[in-house]
Parts: structure tokens; C-alpha cells; sequence
């Protein structure tokens, strides 16, 4: 590895963890003012979305992160492997937390606030996380990388810095190998698509999905489900894994070869 190639991953980290951190840090601070000055009116979901939007299409332009449709794969095929590799993901997720106890509860906003100032936090703050993430990690990070490093090293180091990048829970200590399942599956998904849109849009589904069936269901207590549903998951997720094979390598097929072997 000589001297260049070092400072663009250096680089490549550094400018994606100071994009997050500058983004996240200004969402968090109009939640903050709204919770102290008028929690029982909801606005920050407004300037939270409107900083996402604009920040994206800023690096969108800045580096060209892939938010576009390539012309010679279906927009059909990169979405079916996108859902295939989301439900693998969470099903290795899934079966991890069955032996480590996980419990998937909804995350609220710790300060003494309305009911529905809870449930906007909940929700638009979970796909605001995922959708960020996509654009630091799999859209700055991973596309700066791939210039310098092959697709595997650029997948591993991406998804090993995003898993890193979490707060470390004790929930997440537990549930670690399954988390980096599922950040690595949409990492790969990233660099197979040559896209950022499907990762993106499936990151944001499943963080809404989950925040909507346990706010309005309950949390989801992984080591009392029961045999069936333990079946169905270990199911589900070989399915998907087999639908994701198929539908790679239809994508793969469809792609140059020297495209297979790098960006």
C-alpha cells in the first residue's frame, strides 16, 4: 500500500465520520430546542429532513455518490436482491438475538415530552438514521474507497467502521455478528447495484418497519419466540439467501468483466 492509496482511505474515513457527526449533531440540536422551548408543538421533523435532503444532494454533487439508476440493470433486479439480502440480514439478526436474549424496543427521546413528540422521534429519527448512514457510509466512504482498493477490502473495512461507528449498547455487544451481517449485506449491495439508491430506500424500509411494529405492537422479545417462529425465520432466510445468489448473478451477468473485478 504506498503513500497515496493510505491517505485516500484516511481521508475517505475521516471526511464521512465529520459529515455524520456534522449532520447529526445539527438534527439532534433542533430536537433538543424543540423539546425544551415548545415540546408540546412538533416541528423539528421539518429542518431534520430538510438538512438530510440538502446534505444529501450536497454530496451527491461533492462526490458523486451514486444516486442514479446505472443504465444496464433492472431497476426490478437491483430492488428483489436489495429486499433478498435486507431479509437474510435480519434474519441472522433475528436468530443471533434468540440465544442472546435481544429484546427490539422502540427508541424514544429521553426528556419529558408529549406522546406524539415520542412517536415522531421514534419514527422520523430511525429512517433519518438509516438514510444518513447510507449516504456516510456506503455513499462518501465506500465510493472514495473503492478508487484505491478492491471490492472485498472496501466491503470489509466499510461495514467493520459503520458497525463501529454505532453506539456500542450492551444490546449491540451481544448481537455485534449480526449487525455486521446486515451492515455488510447492503454494503455489498452498494458496490453489486453500483447504486446507492437500493441499499438506501431498504435501510430506511426495515428501520420504519421495525419502529412501526414496535411502537405499535410491542417490543419484540427474540428468546420467547416460538418454535414456529424460529422455523420461519431460519426459513425465510435461507430462502433469501438463495434468491440473493440467483439474483447476483443475473446482475453479475449483465455487468462487463472488469466491472465484476472492481468499481
Amino acid at each position: 500500500m504506498n503513500a497515496q492509496t493510505l491517505r485516500t482511505l484516511v481521508g475517505s474515513v475521516v471526511v464521512s465520520l465529520v459529515f455524520f457527526a456534522v449532520v447529526m449533531g445539527i438534527s439532534m440540536v433542533c430536537v433538543s430546542f424543540n423539546a425544551r422551548w415548545s415540546p408540546d408543538v412538533v416541528w423539528f421533523p421539518v429542518p431534520v429532513i430538510v438538512l438530510l435532503v440538502v446534505s444529501t444532494i450536497w454530496a451527491e454533487k461533492r462526490w458523486h455518490i451514486d444516486l442514479s439508476h446505472p443504465t444496464g440493470i433492472s431497476r426490478t433486479q437491483m430492488y428483489a436482491v436489495g429486499v433478498a439480502l435486507t431479509v437474510f440480514g435480519v434474519c441472522v439478526t433475528s436468530t443471533q438475538g434468540i440465544f442472546t436474549d435481544k429484546v427490539r424496543a422502540i427508541e424514544v427521546y429521553s426528556a419529558d415530552v408529549s406522546p406524539l413528540f415520542q412517536m415522531a422521534y421514534a419514527f422520523v429519527m430511525s429512517v433519518f438514521a438509516a438514510i444518513l448512514a447510507e449516504v456516510t457510509f456506503r455513499g462518501i466512504m465506500q465510493t472514495r474507497m473503492h478508487t484505491v482498493l478492491n471490492v472485498w477490502p472496501t466491503i470489509f473495512i466499510v461495514t467493520f467502521i459503520n458497525l463501529v461507528a454505532h453506539r456500542w449498547t450492551p444490546e449491540l455487544v451481544q448481537n455485534a455478528f449480526g449487525t455486521f451481517v446486515i451492515l455488510g449485506a447492503w454494503t455489498y449491495l452498494r458496490w453489486l447495484t453500483r447504486s446507492l439508491w437500493p441499499p438506501l430506500v431498504v435501510h430506511g424500509l426495515c428501520n420504519l418497519v421495525f419502529a412501526l411494529w414496535v411502537w405499535f405492537v410491542g417490543p419484540i422479545y427474540y428468546a420467547e419466540l416460538s418454535g414456529m417462529t424460529i422455523a420461519l425465520i431460519v426459513g425465510a432466510g435461507l430462502v433469501s439467501l438463495a434468491v440473493t445468489v440467483f439474483m447476483t448473478r443475473k446482475i453479475l451477468g449483465s455487468r462487463p468483466a472488469d466491472q465484476i473485478k472492481s468499481w
